[in-house]
């Protein structure tokens, strides 16, 4: 059934009804209006929603007028602490540049630790031989029990060693001539390029000093089977050789005599003598130390500025 509208209706004549669900058609017309309610909610409900954003929005517009939603203003700061605040911004900066300095230093170091031992071992392996070219006025065989020096070399552990008679340019440490009236020359010389030779000459009337300098050239090798990765560390260090080598031979003669029971004597009148009081193993690398060398893998610990700065 349909309900009827509040709305006004007219009156009509009431008949009888007729069989269910059937009406006599009416014999006078009336208006049906729509209702008003639904709208009148609708329009109830737009002013109440709109009222409040209305509001709202003089609010929104009072307190944008009175600038309550403007920048606030930077903090008014003392003089002292504007100072200390520029004080902590100036000692941050200052760590993070010290930081970044260790870390430069520790990569620096342990790129130069790395390249010096691919050096050292590249040394160690290499075993080129030299060419003769002039003969030794001496011989082929040194004075004494150990004419080649063999007992004596594998006794050190330079078992890949020999003794090259040689006395041309090459030997260094020879400036004789074959012997003469007034003087009489005996050199040695071991050189970077032939690791595994140790080079003997001397002119006959200089044997008794042929031993001598044969144990000094035998300490050259093993001050470089110890030492030469020292002394490319020296050399990433900034320190030339010829800084030291003074001492380097100084270092192989005080060997000869404190380990290998040599006379001091007998590196006297030498170009090598021993001038260093109290020798000791591992002397040349405190020394080379002392120049500045860093003859140790770096450790990251030494680098940090605090515990948790490590590079």
């Amino acid at each position: 059934m349909r309900a009827s509208s509040p709305a006004s209706i007219s009156e009509v004549e009431s008949t009888e009804p007729l069989p269910p669900f059937e009406f006599a058609e009416s014999t006078e017309s009336f208006a049906v209006e729509p209702p008003r309610r639904r709208r009148r909610f609708a329009l109830v409900l737009a002013l109440s929603i709109g009222l409040p954003l209305l509001a709202a929005g003089g609010v929104v517009g009072y307190l944008a007028f009175t600038g309550a939603f403007a920048e606030p203003e930077s903090p008014h700061l003392t003089a002292s602490q504007a100072d200390r605040i520029d004080d902590e911004i100036a000692e941050r900066e200052d760590l993070l540049s010290q930081l970044d300095g260790r870390r430069s230093d520790y990569r620096t170091q342990l790129t130069q630790w790395n390249q010096s031992e691919q050096w050292a071992r590249d040394f160690y392996a290499d075993a080129a031989q030299p060419t003769a070219a002039v003969g030794n006025p001496g011989g082929g065989a040194m004075p004494g029990d150990d004419p080649y020096g063999r007992a004596f070399l594998d006794s050190i552990g330079a078992t890949d060693v020999s003794v090259f008679f040689e006395a041309g340019p090459e030997n260094c440490g020879y400036t004789g001539s074959g012997g003469g009236a007034d003087f009489a020359y005996a050199g040695g010389c071991f050189r970077a390029e032939y690791p595994n030779t140790l080079y003997m000459a001397w002119d006959p009337q200089a044997e008794s000093v042929v031993w001598p300098i044969f144990v000094h050239e035998a300490m050259h090798w093993f001050q470089d089977e110890k030492y030469v990765q020292a002394t490319y560390l020296a050399e990433f260090a900034g320190i030339d050789a010829s800084t030291y080598n003074e001492r380097w031979e100084a270092d192989a003669s005080c060997r000869a005599v404190y380990v290998y029971g040599m006379s001091i004597d007998d590196y006297v009148d030498s170009s090598s003598p021993c001038t260093i009081d109290g020798w000791y193993e591992g002397w040349i690398t405190d020394y080379l130390t002392s120049l500045g060398a860093h003859l140790t893998a770096p450790d990251p610990a030494t680098f940090e500025l605090a515990e948790t700065s490590r590079p």
